[in-house]
């Protein structure tokens, strides 16, 4: 996949994460917290593809979805009270 393709659809996903749920937390734990879920159904998506359950697609889907709560972690990791 072309870096252009993945950097769009990781834009997209960050836009739409962010217009579903546009309350980030101010805890930098939680904010880890919803990388980690992000980065679990990764995981799961995998596995699954291995043990022929699940799609390439789906693991895409989880991957972008997991590079786009890294994003939204960076993009907003100055705007959280330093002392959390």
């Amino acid at each position: 996949m072309k870096i252009e393709t993945v950097l769009a659809q990781v834009m997209s996903e960050i836009d739409r994460a962010e217009k579903i749920h546009p309350v980030w937390p101010r805890n930098h734990i939680h904010q880890c917290a919803v990388i980690a879920e992000e980065a679990g159904e990764c995981l799961q998506a995998a596995l699954n593809h291995d043990e022929h359950k699940g799609s390439k697609r789906q693991m895409i889907t989880e991957a972008v979805h997991t590079a786009a709560m890294a994003i939204r972690f960076l993009k907003n990791i100055e705007e959280t009270d330093p002392n959390e």
